[in-house]
């Protein structure tokens, strides 16, 4: 009888090793990408982000040294829906949001205050927003590759876009359609729209002289293919979202695999910061899909389903 009690002891310890390994790497996963920091490690990203680092060091320093750390997320109160994209106007000194089930554009407030909703009629799913100046913004669906101009009302009400100007951006014949552009971000000041490709590959476009393309002026559109900037970032394994620096044009790359955000210089693509959002021992943010930043260089992002975060600039 003491044998089988032994045995049937060492079963049940093996069964709760298994569990307990188990439960451990599902919180690893699912809460601290822990297959990502096997993956950097493994794989010898880690070494290259560090190389790059140091080489950004040497050319004058990280730009994005000092920002705080992400405030500890603020749900969205009073949001529907799933957080997709975000912008900043600078006229309003508000944000702008987009959200999917149910498809809407949302106003915030830079506390992360929901203030409207505006449902969106004609785009079944959106993927990012910009801001384009005035109550003007840009807003792209991945699926179909395309991207909707419109203007925000004065007044919270549903916004039919069926009927507004589009683009149809299809880069290439083939390509898979639930891997299609996700992130926008606008440079007004030079007239200059990134539009972002999450991965498989992993791209990024920019369009210039899409404000004025339908005034008498317009010279027609400019797309260019810059995914060559990426060559010298592997460690950002994908991009959720893009913005511009609305003062000095540079380019923010936000990665959610990797948990960071990359900043490159807006006319060469050289790099110039780069900003950890999980720094060791903190939590990381579940599914960040979308940053901003303001005139004054403070950064947002939101997160799914209802998250906002506030990085101060120091």
């Amino acid at each position: 009888m003491s044998d089988l009690v032994k045995f049937l002891s060492k079963i049940l310890l093996a069964c709760l090793l298994v569990i307990a390994v188990g439960w451990a790497t599902y919180i690893g996963v699912r809460y601290y990408h822990a297959e990502q920091v096997a993956y950097r490690w493994i794989s010898g990203l880690a070494a290259k982000q560090a190389e790059w680092e140091k080489k950004i060091s040497a050319e004058g320093g990280n730009t994005l040294t000092g920002y705080a750390t992400p405030d500890q997320p603020r749900p969205v109160a009073g949001l529907e829906g799933k957080f997709a994209g975000i912008a900043y106007d600078p006229l309003q000194k508000r944000l702008w949001g987009v959200v999917n089930k149910p498809t809407a554009i949302v106003a915030l407030s830079t506390d992360g205050q929901l203030l409207a909703t505006y449902p969106v009629k004609g785009m079944s799913d959106i993927n990012g927003i910009a801001w384009m100046g005035g109550n003007r913004v840009a807003l792209v669906n991945g699926r179909r590759s395309r991207i909707v101009l419109t203007e925000i009302p004065a007044t919270p009400q549903t916004l039919d876009v069926t009927r507004a100007f589009a683009l149809l951006l299809r880069v290439r014949e083939g390509d898979d359609a639930n891997q299609g552009f996700n992130g926008l971000g606008y440079d007004l000041k030079r007239d200059r729209l990134y539009v972002s490709k999450e991965h498989s590959p992993r791209t990024l476009y920019r369009i210039s002289g899409l404000n004025y393309l339908q005034s008498p002026d317009s010279r027609g559109l400019r797309i260019e293919n810059i995914s060559h900037w990426l060559d010298d970032v592997p460690f950002a394994t994908d991009l959720s979202s893009v913005e511009a620096d609305p003062t000095n044009g540079r380019v923010f790359l936000l990665s959610e695999e990797s948990q960071m955000i990359v900043q490159l210089d807006g006319d060469s693509g050289q790099g110039r910061g780069m900003l950890s959002l999980s720094p060791k021992g903190a939590k990381p943010m579940p599914r960040p899909e979308g940053i901003a930043t303001d005139d004054a260089g403070n950064l947002y992002i939101v997160s799914e389903p209802n998250l906002f975060y506030r990085l101060k600039k120091p």
